[in-house]
């Protein structure tokens, strides 16, 4: 798979506080899911939850350049996130935290658990003032659907899923497919000759 030339390069920070980070640069997610700019922008990430899925999703972000921090508690959801990820299974941290991303306009918000888990955390919601209409703006369970088993796996199907949600593919097709099962440019968003290879 070729990718555009960005043309520049970021540190990433990965950080531990029980807050988001404030590093990196943010852009409007609200309208411009898809644009190819805003790819080349780090996301700014806050993963809520503490466990094998969540170290295992600590050890991409920075492959990604992407910016991000974990919290173990119900944090504060800041205007500049663009994506929230629970991994926490705690009623007094995923129901709540869910609600304040959703109240917080965060552009993605997704949510790791079992159908059973999934069921409280909207009994919960609905029970604390989330309309119904907002809830199908939550990604759970969350990840693409492609077998992952292993913490590694799980976080590799999570990261998919965003990268799926802030190009807009996600939105265009219900069922993403593999790049060689459907036809024309593999990047159709670029003007052709503007995507590069990265590989060697």
């Amino acid at each position: 798979m070729c990718g555009r030339d960005r043309g520049r390069a970021y540190a990433p920070r990965v950080s531990r506080p029980d807050g988001p980070s404030r590093s990196g640069v943010r852009g409007d997610l609200s309208g411009g899911v898809g644009d190819s700019d805003l790819m080349a922008e780090p996301l700014q990430l806050l993963i809520v939850g503490d466990g094998p899925v969540t170290e295992a999703l600590m050890q991409f972000v920075p492959v990604l350049g992407w910016s991000a921090s974990v919290s173990s508690a119900r944090p504060a959801i800041g205007p500049d996130l663009d994506a929230v990820v629970i991994t926490s299974h705690h009623e007094d941290v995923d129901g709540p935290t869910i609600k304040d991303a959703l109240a917080a306009g965060t552009g993605y918000v997704g949510a790791m658990g079992s159908r059973r888990t999934q069921a409280r955390r909207r009994e919960w919601l609905l029970g604390n003032g989330v309309a119904e209409a907002a809830l199908p703006a939550v990604h759970a369970p969350i990840g693409l659907d492609i077998g992952a088993d292993q913490p590694a796996e799980i976080a590799l199907s999570i990261l998919a899923e965003i990268v799926g949600w802030r190009s807009g593919r996600l939105a265009a097709s219900s069922t993403p497919a593999s790049i060689g099962d459907r036809s024309g440019p593999i990047h159709p968003e670029l003007a052709p000759g503007e995507a590069t290879c990265p590989g060697g």
